[in-house]
């Protein structure tokens, strides 16, 4: 392991097993001095192995490298020729994820199965017509599509009357087509046949994903933390295609492009945020973080997502430019961040189980997935402006130096409200999803007791 860290250091690759040797038949018996020899080699190569993995890493170093998490390879960092690959590329990957096609289908999700051109008949395609998607779509499409619409028509960005109706009736449509059964009874009978007894909608049928990319998927922290890896893989597909299959070779290519432009954007953006510092420009730097975190943290789950890039930023600059003592403790703040995530991410998990209340544990769950992959992501980024080779040393540390000054201060700010936490937590059902089953009931409640009233003359 070098001395940069774990976080840094690319993972030993495991020993090359022995080549597998015909047998006329089955040995079931275990030769004592046969495993003592095996033990023997294994104790031998593995400081073999360490040994070739350590110099791999330090040739990689001693040549201006670093270990890119994202890419999984040795990189160098050089933010003005890599800021070149972003010319031409549309901001909202639109070559990739082909969004602007109405939440449509990118050429590799298309059905091979589906060579007779027809579509699946169905009663009536109303939920269809309202994604934008075909009757015999398959649950990732109809899962695409609705993240697609909803975020368009969502409260936070339209306050008409026209998105409210638009927003309520996406959030049905997929209430149904995102649910197999209700889905099924759809395709038989149509809208009329979800009713009485035939529908069943609760908590756990929700879609934990959607709810938490319209939770803490905040568009005012879009050049900060970016695209989170979730919402990227529901935009993607993820878990459409087999592993091993090509389809799924292709999902993986496009995710890791997808995170190394979220990176690059996001080196870029702190790059021209951190400038004004740069520049000499102390105070004025300081006041304009102090602004526009004070905007950041009243917005919804703000203050939480501003606290914890800031603690990101500094324990990542630190490790860069601080004392041999100060980096080590930064790095092992840094994982210990990590590591308690994971394990509230679990405890949150194993809660919902354990009391058969799944929504708001979910959402503890689904927070502490956001900070790892928050904190992932923003160490390639600091690195990644800290390192940069095309501007000299002095520069590379001013930038640390800003860096780590802007994480003290977003670190520790607090919202003016302080129940505002608790209001984010009481208002948790207003998800999409939850929105649109309360709607969905209420609906199917008042159509039962005006059938009621009719079957009473």
């Amino acid at each position: 392991m070098s001395s940069d860290g774990k976080d840094a250091d690319r993972p030993a690759d495991s020993p090359p097993s022995a080549p597998k040797q015909e047998e006329e038949e089955p040995v079931l018996t275990i030769n004592p001095c046969g495993c003592c020899i095996a033990c023997l080699c294994c104790l031998l190569m593995c400081p073999l192995i360490c040994c070739c993995v350590a110099a791999d890493q330090a040739v990689n170093r001693a040549q201006g490298k670093r270990w890119d998490a994202v890419q999984s390879k040795w990189v160098i960092d050089n933010l003005q020729e890599e800021e070149k690959t972003l010319e031409g590329v549309p901001s909202d990957d639109d070559d990739i994820l082909k969004l602007s096609k109405n939440g449509g289908e990118r050429a590799e999700d298309v059905n091979p199965s589906n060579t007779n051109g027809k579509k699946k008949s169905v009663k009536e395609t109303k939920y269809y017509d309202v994604l934008g998607v075909p009757t015999d779509a398959e649950d990732s499409k109809i899962k695409r599509a609705y993240y697609v619409k909803a975020r368009m028509w969502h409260p936070d960005k339209n306050s008409s009357e026209e998105a409210k109706t638009k927003f309520q009736e996406i959030g049905e449509a997929y209430q149904v087509l995102g649910d197999e059964k209700l889905r099924a009874v759809y395709d038989k009978e149509g809208e009329a046949g979800l009713s009485g007894d035939k529908t069943e909608i609760a908590e756990e049928a929700m879609d934990p994903s959607l709810i938490f990319t319209f939770l803490f998927g905040n568009d005012s922290f879009n050049d900060i933390i970016g695209r989170l890896q979730l919402v990227t893989q529901t935009l993607l597909g993820a878990g459409n295609n087999p592993s091993g299959t090509s389809e799924n070779a292709i999902y993986y290519k496009d995710f890791v492009e997808l995170e190394r432009r979220r990176v690059l954007r996001l080196a870029v953006a702190l790059k021209k945020r951190i400038q004004q510092y740069v520049d000499g420009d102390v105070d004025g730097a300081k006041a304009s973080w102090k602004s526009e975190g004070e905007t950041l943290v009243e917005v919804r789950y703000g203050e939480e997502l501003l606290n914890t890039v800031g603690k990101s930023y500094k324990l990542v600059a630190t490790q860069v430019v601080g004392s041999w003592s100060e980096g080590l403790d930064a790095k092992l703040q840094a994982t210990e961040m990590k590591l308690d995530a994971a394990k509230n991410a679990v405890d949150a998990a194993q809660h919902g189980a354990n009391e058969g209340d799944s929504f708001p544990p979910m959402i503890d769950m689904m927070w502490n997935i956001t900070v790892i992959d928050i904190t992932k992501t923003l160490r390639e980024v600091v690195m990644k402006v800290c390192k940069d080779t095309s501007v000299p040393r002095d520069i590379q540390k001013k930038r640390a130096d800003a860096i780590i000054v802007l994480g003290g201060i977003w670190s520790d700010m607090k919202t003016s409200d302080p129940d505002k936490i608790e209001k984010d937590a009481r208002n948790r059902y207003m998800s999409a999803t939850q929105a649109a089953m309360e709607a969905t009931l209420a609906k199917m409640k008042k159509e039962e007791e005006k059938q009621a009233a009719s079957e009473q003359f």
